[in-house]
C-alpha cells in the first residue's frame, strides 16, 4: 500500500513520492534526526515477506553500505517500522540519463565526462567484489553541478530466490525481470536492452557484464539509441546475442579511440571483452585530454572522391607520393622552440582566494589541468574552489567549508586537504569527503605519493613527519625533530617519484637559518640539502629510468624551494639525492608564509601557478584602528607594522601588542605619551595582561616548545618563566585574582585542551611570578576532551569561561561556569564562531562569525543561571585577523574596539588576489639552469 506525506518510518518521515522501481516505491523522507533528505525504498513484498531473501538482503546492504565514493549514491541503512521494510539511501537531485538521453543525443564532451565517471563508480564497486548488474541510464543520474550518481548497486542480486525455493532460478541475471510485467512492451525492454549475451543466457555474471552495460550506456548517450532493440524481450535478446550495433550513427566527432572502445567493450565473446573498468577510464582520460589529434586521425583516414585514373598511372602516382611523404617525414627540421604563456588568474568576489593559515593555499593537478585553491579568509580554513586551467570560472565543492592545504593524487583523480583535525580526500568531480585519519595541532603541509600513501606535518613539536594510506588508517610517525640538539620543527614534505625519498624543511629561528633536508626511505638517513630555503619541490624534466622504475643515475631534475619571496632552483640527481649546482633565481615575487611555505605549484606538465606578493604576508605592514558600532573607524597614531594580537590594558591607558616583524616580540602603545615600546628581545608573542596591569604574561618559543613567561610591564626585573611543558602553550586569559593563567596547549593525543598554569608568588603577591629557584608547572587541564578548545577568556566577574570548540565539526563559541568547568556548558555562536572576549560588563559576549566580521551575543551572568540571547553581527567589515588568536579588543565603555587594519596593498575587501599561470614553465627553467651535456 503506498505511504501518505506525514507517515512515519522510525525517524524518517515521509514527505513525497518520487517514482517505482523493480524492487518497490521510492519515497522522499526527512531524517529527523540528523536534518536531512533522504530516499526511502519500500521493499516488495516478494523480499520483504521472505525471511531467507530478506536476510540475505541485508547482508547484500551492508556490502553495499562499504561503497563510499563520490560517483555512487550511497546506502545509509534499513528501516524495519511496523512490518514495512524498507532501504535507506543518498537522495541525489537532478534528472536520470534517461532523461537527459530523452531529449536527444549529448555533446561528446559531455557524454565522455558524464562516461569517465561512470567508470569510476565501476571501478571502485569492482575493486571491492561488488557488480552493478542493472547499468542503465535510468539507474544514473546527473546532479546539477554535473556530477553523475550511480544507483541501485548491486541490488538486483537480492531479488533472486534462494538456492531450494522452488523458483526459477537464474532471473536475477536478467536485470529487473521479477513479474509478469515482463511481457509489456516499454516496461523490461528499457532493461533488457543492456543486458550482456551471458545475462541472455542465464549464465553466471561477473564484472565484465557491467562493462557490457557500460558500453550500451555510452552508445545511447552518443546517438540517442539503443544498441539493441526488439518488440518483445525474445527480440531484445536475439538481438544481444546475433547482431552488432549500427556503427554507423555514431557521430563524425567520435574519436578513434572511443570508436575502439564502444567496440571492446561490445564484445559478444566476454574472453575478447575490456575486462577493467580502469582501461575504460584511461581511455576516456585519452580522448578527453587529446581531442583535437583524435579528429585529425579521422579526418585523415576519411576517403576521398576524385575522378578515376587509369591504374597504372594511378600505381605510379602512388609509389611517388609514398616516396614523398616518406622523405617529408623522415627529413630533419628544425624544431620551433616551445613559446611560454603567462596569464593571471583574477579570483572572483565571491570566492577570493584566502590565505591566513601556514600551508600553501593552492595546488596545481599532476596532469596541469586543474587548479584548486582554499576560498575565504576565515581562520579555521574554507571552501575548495577547482578551476580548468582553461576554464573561466571555479566551481566551489559542495560540503567542504574549512580545508586547508590542498593537495593532489599522482592520478590527478583526488584532492587531499585537511579539515579542522582531520585529513581527508575528495574527488576532483566532487561528492563526499573521506576521512583519512586524526592529527593533533595544525596543518603544515602533505604531499601524495606514488606508492598511494601521504606524507604530512603538523604543528605537534614532539612528531616530525607522518605518512598514513591514501586508503585511511592510523598515521605512522616517520621523523621526529631532534630535541637535544634544539631542531626545529619538520614541515612541508614532497614526497619524490618511486618513493625514492621526502623532501621537508626543518624549521630554523630565522627564514635564513631554515633549510630544506631530504630524507632517503631506503636508508633511513637524512641530509641537508639547501640552507636558507623552504617548502621545496621536486620537477622531472626527464623521462630516463631503469627499467624496475627507478632513478637513473643523472637523471634532469631540479630542486625548486622558496628563499627570501623568490623561487630558486638547483640541479638535482635523484638517484644520489645530490645537489649539482649553484642555486639560480627562477620566479620573482613569491608570497611566502610566516614559517617558509610558499605559494606556488608545478604540474609535471610543465606548468607553473604562483601567488606573487610580499615575501611573508604576516609580516605586511598594518595599523590600529578604533571602530564603533557604526562602523565608523579612528586611526591609531602607533606606526604601520605587523601586529597580531593587540589587548587593551585594564586601565585603557596602553595596548600590548605581539609585532611580526624580523623577529616577533612584545612590545607595548602608551597612548598618552604616543610611544611604541619593546617588551621582550627573545621572540615573545601572544601577551595578555595581569588584572592589575602591572605585568604581561606571554609565550616564548625555546627548545621544542613554546612556554608561558611573566615580565613587568615597564620593563624592569626579570622574565619569569611559568610554564614548561612538551606540547607547546598560548596564554589567553588571567585569573580575577591574578594567580593563575588560562591558556591552551596542543596535546598529542586531544589536540588543544584549554589548561591552567600557576603564576602568583607567595612571597612577592598575586600576579608576579613562581619564587625564585622554583620549577615552572607544566599546568592543569581545564577542558580536555577529543576535539579542539582554544582562547578561553574569564568573565570580568570571574565566573564563566567563554572559549572556542570544533565539537560540532566547526568551530562555535561556547561558555562554560569557572572554575568548575563541569557545570554546565552553553552554545553562544550558531553560525560559526572564534576569539570570543566580554564586555567589560560582562554583559555581552563578543566572537568573530564564520566570515570573521565582528558578532555579539546579550548574555548575563549575574543570575544564578547562565543566560545568552540572539547574536547579532555588530561590524560588516572583515578586519585583519593574522593569527587564531584573539586579534581585536574591546574598549572599557563597550562601544569601540580596537581592531588590526590592512593597508591598501593588503585588503584583502579591496583588492582581488591574482594567481600567474605560466605554461611550458620547463623550457624557461632549463634555459635558466641547463644541464650538462
Amino acid at each position: 500500500m503506498p505511504l501518505s506525506a506525514g507517515t512515519r518510518l522510525g525517524s524518517y518521515e515521509i514527505l513525497s513520492a518520487l517514482g517505482a522501481g523493480g524492487m518497490g516505491e521510492v519515497y522522499r523522507a526527512r531524517d529527523t534526526k540528523l536534518h536531512r533528505d533522504v530516499a526511502i525504498k519500500v521493499l516488495l513484498p516478494a523480499v520483504a515477506d521472505d525471511p531467507d531473501r530478506l536476510a540475505r538482503f541485508s547482508r547484500e546492504a551492508h556490502v553495499l553500505a562499504s561503497l563510499n565514493h563520490p560517483n555512487i549514491a550511497h546506502i545509509h541503512g534499513l528501516e524495519d517500522s511496523s512490518s514495512v521494510r524498507a532501504l535507506v539511501m543518498e537522495l541525489v537531485e537532478g534528472p536520470t540519463l534517461a532523461d537527459r538521453i530523452a531529449a536527444g543525443p549529448l555533446p561528446l564532451d559531455e557524454a565522455l565526462a558524464i562516461a569517465r565517471q561512470i567508470a569510476e563508480a565501476l571501478e571502485a564497486a569492482h575493486e571491492q567484489g561488488i557488480i552493478h548488474r542493472d547499468l542503465k541510464p535510468a539507474n544514473i543520474k546527473v546532479r546539477p553541478d554535473g556530477t553523475v550518481k550511480v544507483l541501485d548497486f548491486g541490488l538486483a542480486k537480492t531479488l533472486d530466490p534462494p538456492a531450494g525455493s522452488g523458483a526459477a532460478g537464474g532471473t536475477s541475471n536478467l536485470p529487473t525481470i521479477t513479474s509478469p510485467a515482463m511481457t509489456q512492451g516499454g516496461v523490461i525492454l528499457g532493461t533488457a536492452a543492456y543486458m550482456s549475451p551471458e545475462q541472455a543466457r542465464g549464465l553466471a555474471l561477473d564484472r565484465r557484464s557491467d562493462i557490457w552495460a557500460f558500453g550500451c550506456v555510452l552508445y545511447e548517450m552518443l546517438t540517442a539509441r539503443r544498441p539493441f532493440t526488439g518488440d518483445t524481450v525474445s527480440d531484445v535478446a536475439a538481438a544481444v546475442l546475433t547482431r552488432e550495433p549500427d556503427w554507423t550513427t555514431l557521430p563524425e566527432a567520435t574519436p578513434a579511440s572511443i570508436r575502439t572502445l564502444l567496440r571492446r567493450c561490445l564484445e559478444k565473446d566476454r574472453k575478447r571483452r575490456l575486462a577493467d573498468a580502469a582501461d575504460m577510464r584511461l581511455e576516456i582520460d585519452e580522448a578527453l585530454a587529446f581531442p583535437a589529434a583524435e579528429t585529425i586521425a579521422l579526418g585523415a583516414a576519411r576517403p576521398r572522391r576524385g575522378t578515376p585514373v587509369p591504374i597504372a598511372l594511378a600505381l605510379a602516382g602512388g609509389a611517388f607520393i609514398a616516396a614523398l611523404v616518406m622523405w617529408t617525414v623522415t627529413r630533419p627540421e628544425p624544431q620551433a622552440p616551445v613559446q611560454l604563456s603567462r596569464f593571471a588568474i583574477v579570483t572572483p568576489p565571491a570566492q577570493p582566494l584566502g590565505n591566513p593559515g601556514l600551508e600553501r593555499d593552492i595546488a596545481l593537478s599532476p596532469d596541469g589541468r586543474h587548479l584548486v585553491y582554499r576560498a575565504g579568509f576565515g581562520s579555521a580554513g574554507g571552501p575548495l574552489a577547482v578551476r580548468g586551467i582553461d576554464q573561466l570560472d571555479a566551481q566551489l565543492l559542495a560540503g567542504i567549508t574549512n580545508a586547508r592545504g590542498p593537495f593532489f593524487s599522482p592520478d590527478s583523480r583526488w584532492i587531499g586537504f585537511f579539515d579542522g583535525d582531520e585529513l581527508k580526500k575528495v574527488s576532483i568531480t566532487g561528492g563526499p569527503a573521506i576521512t583519512l585519519c586524526r592529527y593533533t595541532t595544525m596543518p603544515r603541509g602533505a604531499s601524495w605519493g606514488d606508492d598511494n600513501t601521504i606524507v604530512f606535518a603538523t604543528a605537534d613539536p614532539t612528531t616530525g613527519l607522518l605518512r598514513v594510506s591514501a586508503g585511511g588508517g592510523e598515521p605512522a610517525v616517520l621523523t621526529t625533530p631532534d630535541a637535544a640538539q634544539h631542531a626545529g620543527d619538520h614541515l612541508y614534505p614532497w614526497v619524490l617519484p618511486g618513493g625514492r625519498g621526502v623532501l621537508f624543511t626543518i624549521l630554523g629561528e630565522q627564514p635564513d637559518m631554515s633549510q630544506v633536508v631530504v630524507l632517503d626511505l631506503k636508508t633511513g638517513q637524512r641530509k641537508a640539502l639547501i640552507r636558507g630555503g623552504s617548502d621545496a619541490a621536486y620537477v622531472d624534466l626527464s623521462t630516463t629510468s631503469t627499467s624496475s622504475g627507478q632513478a637513473a643515475s643523472g637523471q634532469a631534475g631540479y630542486l625548486v624551494y622558496a628563499s627570501a619571496g623568490t623561487l630558486r632552483a638547483v640541479r638535482f640527481d635523484l638517484a644520489s639525492l645530490q645537489v649539482l649546482s649553484d642555486p639560480v633565481p627562477v620566479v620573482e615575487d613569491v608570497m611566502v608564509k610566516e614559517l617558509g611555505a610558499a605559494n606556488y605549484a608545478v604540474a609535471r606538465s610543465g606548468t607553473l601557478v604562483y601567488v606573487p606578493g610580499r615575501a611573508d604576508p604576516l609580516r605586511a605592514p598594518r595599523s590600529l584602528v578604533w571602530v564603533d558600532r557604526k562602523g565608523h573607524e579612528e586611526p591609531i597614531k602607533a606606526p604601520l607594522r605587523a601586529y597580531g594580537a593587540p589587548r587593551l590594558s585594564p586601565d585603557g591607558t596602553r595596548i600590548v601588542v605581539d609585532i611580526k616583524d624580523r623577529q616577533t616580540d612584545v612590545w607595548i602603545w602608551d597612548f598618552a605619551r604616543e610611544t611604541l615600546t619593546r617588551l621582550t628581545l627573545d621572540k615573545g608573542t601572544y601577551p595578555v595582561w595581569t588584572p592589575d596591569g602591572r605585568r604581561v604574561v606571554f609565550g616564548i618559543m625555546r627548545a621544542a616548545a613554546q612556554n608561558l613567561y611573566a615580565r613587568a610591564a615597564d620593563g624592569t626585573g626579570t622574565v619569569d618563566q611559568l610554564s614548561t611543558s612538551a606540547n607547546g602553550q598560548v596564554p589567553s586569559s588571567v585569573t580575577l585574582d591574578g594567580t593563575r593563567v588560562v591558556g591552551y596547549e596542543f596535546a598529542p593525543k586531544t589536540g588543544r585542551d584549554i589548561v591552567m598554569v600557576p603564576l602568583s608568588n607567595p612571597a612577592r603577591g598575586p600576579g608576579t611570578g613562581p619564587p625564585p629557584g622554583a620549577s615552572p608547572s607544566q599546568g592543569e587541564p581545564l577542558v580536555q576532551t577529543s576535539f579542539d578548545e582554544l582562547n578561553g577568556e574569564i568573565s570580568p566577574d570571574g565566573r564563566y569561561l567563554a572559549y572556542q570548540s570544533n565539537e560540532s565539526a566547526r568551530f562555535e563559541v561556547y561558555v562554560r561556569p569557572f572554575p568548575h568547568v563541569d557545570g554546565g556548558r552553553w552554545q553562544i555562536s550558531t553560525g560559526g564562531g572564534t576569539r570570543p572576549a566580554w564586555a567589560r560588563t560582562g554583559r555581552e559576549l563578543f566572537y568573530l562569525d564564520d566570515a570573521d566580521m565582528l558578532a555579539a551575543v546579550p548574555v548575563q551572568t549575574s543570575r544564578p543561571a547562565f543566560s545568552a540571547g540572539k547574536p547579532a553581527r555588530v561590524l560588516d567589515t572583515r578586519y585583519a585577523a593574522p593569527q587564531i588568536r584573539r586579534t581585536y579588543d574591546v574598549s572599557l565603555d563597550g562601544q569601540r574596539f580596537l581592531m588590526i587594519k590592512e593597508n591598501s596593498a593588503g585588503d584583502p575587501n579591496a583588492t582581488p588576489a591574482s594567481l600567474i599561470v605560466i605554461l611550458n614553465w620547463f623550457e624557461d627553467l632549463k634555459a635558466k639552469l641547463p644541464h650538462a651535456k
